[in-house]
């Protein structure tokens, strides 16, 4: 799971567990623990596993960071295809056969499968997309490094696929044949004619135009085994972002409405000349691409130090993936060990200086036995480390110094270190009045950040259209309210600005 264990913690665990004690009766189903035996050989096992894993912490070298793991020491793998020892945070040294030593690891490029990569032709800009009266505007294309791309073809794909009204012949023909079941009863037919305030639709319980038709959730056995569900989705979700998460930045695709769109000709609530039917200024959604890889020259995008110059035509148009694409719960534990030191519960020992718990930090309050909110890691990450997080930092994690498995190296005054360019920095929990150290202008950062998803709105350095360089002097301070602010980037609600 990612938790670098200590010496203490087997012992506690001996202790606490009672060696190889399986006293519940059989009968008893209800009793923690019952019918799981640990015996000392499985506690040798495990305190070997620890032991292994701090001699690399303790030697690993930049140069060859696993390369203390393998060797004929006590506390080394005796070779490279041994199940031993505990997994690193980012995922590394799972492989240990040589050039594979970042095989599923964190912070590498995306691996392509099916050869070179094709790149299409998109769209121009349609007539007047910004308001400014211009004709429809030259092609772009997916080849562009940087800039707008146009596209309209993933918003027309997915009303073709998702589309369950009467205007997808599809959607029809599941709904009066669905295959799936025993007998084949239709779920749904569409109306001939629409229903009125004062008349009935026909034919009778039929389905009005723009309405959703019945589809029913069969699985694929003919209705054998139970059918999905929202967990279904959830998990799907929850899975997806343990696995993958790419870096964005690398230019913006605008996915312009056709004139047909369900949104433009009807609105959310499926009736033409509602009110609701999305304005003209705003008939396109929105999506980010990701961030490329610095070419030969070193540098991704445009130098600032040379304005007016195009560096980024050597670019290379591959994605990093911040995740361990391992099924490892990093949604939970994360995939850089800097960002799982702010994560893990600490306590002061008797001397004053913070130590881990073996915890994940807990929410409070209402929120306690769930994760940790932004504002939980930020007040401990001050009272405890001595790091000061302001809200313009949720979006890169700084990093620390700390070990493969998420420990972070001490200071002089046993607190975490920042990493900058220029060497490190001690967190002072006694700092700018109790807050603690800001993070240095200088910082390393790692491209992830503490919240991955993040409204428009509740973004702090985001204020102004999306068509804008969105860099202010400030940032956004929180609402005072606990209720969700419109998304919208086009039109945001009025929020004051503090020097962050």
């Amino acid at each position: 799971m990612g938790f670098a264990l200590t010496s203490v913690v087997v012992l506690a665990l001996a202790a606490g567990l009672g060696i190889a004690r399986n006293t519940a009766h059989a009968s008893v189903s209800n009793v923690v623990g019952s019918g799981f035996t640990v015996t000392p050989g499985d506690l040798a096992f495990i305190l070997r596993q620890i032991k292994i894993a701090e001699h690399h912490a303790a030697t690993a070298k930049p140069e060859n960071p696993c390369g203390t793991l393998v060797g004929p020491g006590p506390d080394q793998i005796p070779d490279a295809i041994t199940s031993y020892g505990l997994r690193t945070v980012d995922g590394s040294c799972n492989n240990l056969l040589p050039g594979r030593e970042k095989f599923a690891a964190a912070d590498v490029p995306f691996p392509r499968l099916a050869g070179s990569p094709v790149f299409r032709d998109a769209e121009g800009a349609p007539a007047n997309f910004f308001g400014d009266g211009a004709a429809e505007g030259p092609p772009t294309t997916y080849k562009q490094k940087k800039g707008f791309v146009f596209d309209s073809q993933p918003r027309v794909i997915s009303n073709l696929v998702v589309d369950q009204t009467s205007s997808n012949p599809a959607a029809v023909a599941s709904a009066r044949f669905p295959v799936r079941t025993q007998g084949n009863p239709p779920s749904a037919i569409p109306c001939t004619t629409d229903p009125t305030p004062t008349t009935a639709g026909v034919p009778a319980d039929c389905t009005p135009a723009h309405k959703t038709l019945f589809i029913p959730n069969v699985t694929t056995d003919v209705g054998l085994s139970p059918p999905f569900n929202s967990w279904f989705t959830f998990f799907g979700q929850f899975f997806d972002h343990g696995v993958d998460q790419t870096v964005k930045s690398g230019g913006t695709v605008f996915v312009p409405l056709h004139d047909d769109d369900p949104l433009v000709t009807l609105g959310p609530d499926g009736v033409a000349d509602t009110g609701d039917e999305v304005p003209v200024g705003q008939r396109f959604m929105v999506l980010t691409r990701a961030q490329n890889q610095p070419g030969p020259d070193g540098i991704l995008g445009d130098d600032p130090a040379t304005p007016g110059t195009d560096e980024s035509a050597d670019d290379i148009q591959d994605a990093n993936n911040t995740d361990t694409p391992w099924v490892d719960q990093s949604q939970t534990y994360t995939s850089h060990p800097s960002h799982q030191v702010f994560v893990r519960e600490y306590k002061l020992n008797t001397h004053g200086k913070p130590v881990a718990t073996g915890n994940l930090l807990d929410g409070v309050g209402a929120e306690a036995g769930a994760h940790a909110p932004w504002a939980v890691v930020k007040a401990q990450a001050s009272s405890l480390l001595g790091l000061w997080l302001k809200d313009t930092d949720v979006t890169n994690v700084p990093m620390l110094a700390v070990d493969p498995y998420g420990k972070f190296l001490p200071g002089p005054n046993g607190f975490p270190e920042y990493v900058t360019k220029t060497g490190l920095v001690e967190g002072d929990p006694t700092a700018n009045g109790g807050k603690g150290v800001a993070v240095p202008a200088d910082v390393l950062h790692f491209e992830t950040p503490f919240l991955g998803d993040i409204a428009h709105n509740a973004d702090p350095g985001t204020v102004g259209p999306c068509t804008s360089p969105d860099v202010p002097a400030g940032c956004l301070s929180p609402d005072a309210d606990t209720v969700a602010s419109h998304t919208s980037r086009i039109s945001p609600p009025a929020r004051t600005t503090t020097s962050c």
